[in-house]
């Protein structure tokens, strides 16, 4: 008999999962990639809950609850805005066991990395809890063997912050480094054309010479791939038409169903 989940092998599989995320394939952008990467790591009646909070203030929130047939389109829509890698880092999680079948994996602060074509490095952090469950996996060329993997029941990451960072190789123009002047260079006074000397200057501007600074003329910036939530626009659009289109259809069953019960009274 396998022993029982808890002992460390939901962390495995998390981090498989990740390594799959970071390898920059150039099949990524096709759907079928996706189809095959949820198949692989979540169960067939798996959900994502993602929660996302609007310029890191507790004032704004977007949860979310992502199905598996959304799944594979909402980790596409994601790539075509321009992530190249995204990294999963589980720094002070821990595993605990609910049934033989059944681990679950916490971590407090949990950071989901995504790397960008244009040189921007986002990442978003919180608290990150994966159930993870022990799944059938049906063989028809061995019926009366049935191999069993590792899959996400129940996959729940509430960000509370996002930070954004950006490859100073991904700035354009023209860039001139200043060497910082020392103490004895930077208080000899120096007459300027108004007759005023450079030692009666602030100290605010004199602090500017203590640590070496580089000046770009007509610097260019890429633009931020992301909203104010911390995930591009586009995937988020994504999520909101899919939102909607599934309280349509549960209004629509619950509608249904109380017609058929008047319909027996």
């Amino acid at each position: 008999m396998a022993p029982p989940l808890g002992l460390g092998q939901g962390l495995i599989r998390l981090l498989q999962f990740s390594g799959l995320l970071s390898d920059e394939t150039s099949v990524k952008p096709q759907l079928s990639f996706w189809d095959e990467f949820v198949q692989e790591y979540f169960a067939p009646k798996a959900i994502m809950k993602l929660t996302l909070w609007k310029d890191n203030q507790r004032k704004e929130a977007k949860p979310f609850e992502i199905g598996v047939p959304v799944l594979p389109r909402f980790f596409l829509a994601t790539m075509q805005s321009g992530v190249k890698s995204m990294t999963l880092s589980l720094d002070g999680a821990h595993e605990r066991s609910v049934s033989q079948h059944h681990g679950i994996v916490e971590c407090p602060s949990a950071v989901w990395t995504y790397k960008y074509t244009n040189g921007y490095v986002v990442t978003l952090c919180g608290p990150l809890t994966v159930h993870v469950v022990v799944t059938p996996v049906p063989n028809p060329a061995q019926p009366l063997m049935t191999p069993f993997r590792l899959k996400f029941e129940r996959f729940q990451f509430d960000v509370d912050t996002h930070e954004k960072s950006i490859s100073l190789d991904s700035i354009i123009g023209a860039r001139i480094v200043e060497s910082p002047q020392t103490p004895l260079v930077r208080n000899v006074p120096i007459l300027s054309l108004h007759g005023t000397s450079s030692s009666q200057r602030g100290a605010k501007e004199d602090r500017q010479w203590d640590d070496p600074c580089a000046l770009t003329d007509h610097a260019s910036i890429p633009s931020e791939p992301v909203n104010a939530f911390g995930i591009p626009q586009d995937t988020m659009r994504y999520l909101e038409v899919r939102g909607r289109e599934v309280d349509a259809r549960l209004h629509q069953n619950i509608f249904l169903s109380s017609w058929r019960r008047t319909q027996v009274k």
